[in-house]
């Protein structure tokens, strides 16, 4: 299968970098690492179809870990450039509950000299979670070695309720159809502002996903929500662009020597 062998070579596998903003000040505080294949006859598949079918082939691990090497890399040049960015990965639960994950993933960062505060662990699947109780020990050792802890797809089912009041995460992000659809539904606008809420009392940070214009991103900092991701304040980037995107927007003074 191309896939198969994408994963054993890296060919037509990258990661692009969307960052995550301060609404209000524009500026950086994180980045989410985003996987993309290309496939050699069909182009470029899609998330919605390419998860599924990690998952589905049980390639979630070694994905997982070519990813994690991958941002660690850049962790380090921007580190080496003065700019320190917590980057988020997206991680499955069977990849969260995986025996070791933790030490592992603890264990690249420190060989890298990399503090894993920059490494931020996103819980992508769907839910319902079958055993609560491996995956609550699992996030608890991750955050207890530092590491932050992200919940995705925030309010996209009841399901989420439950977890979230029983795991230890650090941030919760909204799911990107409620904030699409927050200008033509009076139903998502409440939804976007009761989670904002609950967010706020649970005492969790909260980033807003598909934020495609200035009138949805205006609209989000009047009902409180200060950190978000979307094309209205950038795309997806390559490797290098994200870089050197966030390079110029270091001050002068704070450059170190390389």
């Amino acid at each position: 299968m191309y896939f198969v062998h994408a994963i054993h070579t890296g060919k037509g596998i990258r990661v692009v970098y969307q960052p995550q903003y301060d609404l209000l000040s524009r500026r950086v505080v994180s980045a989410e690492a985003l996987l993309r294949w290309r496939h050699p006859r069909y182009g470029d598949v899609p998330p919605s179809v390419l998860i599924p079918m990690v998952n589905r082939l049980g390639l979630h691990l070694p994905l997982f870990d070519l990813v994690v090497k991958e941002v660690i890399e850049v962790l380090l040049e921007l580190r080496r450039q003065g700019a320190d960015v917590p980057i988020a990965v997206n991680a499955s639960i069977d990849t969260v509950c995986e025996p070791g994950m933790a030490d592992l993933l603890a264990a690249k960062m420190w060989d890298a000299c990399l503090p894993t505060r920059l490494l931020k662990v996103e819980v992508t699947e769907d839910l319902p979670v079958l055993d609560e109780l491996c995956l609550s020990g699992c996030l608890n050792t991750l955050r207890a070695k530092g590491f932050p802890l992200s919940l995705d797809d925030f309010g996209a089912g009841s399901a989420t309720f439950n977890v979230l009041f029983k795991m230890p995460f650090d941030e919760v992000k909204i799911d990107g159809a409620f904030i699409r659809n927050m200008e033509t539904s009076s139903h998502s606008h409440a939804i976007v502002t009761t989670l904002i809420s609950l967010a706020k009392g649970l005492n969790l940070k909260l980033v807003a996903e598909g934020i495609e214009n200035e009138s949805l991103l205006a609209a989000l900092l009047g009902i409180g929500c200060h950190i978000g991701q979307g094309y209205a304040l950038a795309r997806p980037m390559e490797r290098e662009d994200f870089i050197q995107h966030q390079l110029a927007r270091l001050p002068a003074m704070a450059m170190k020597a390389t």
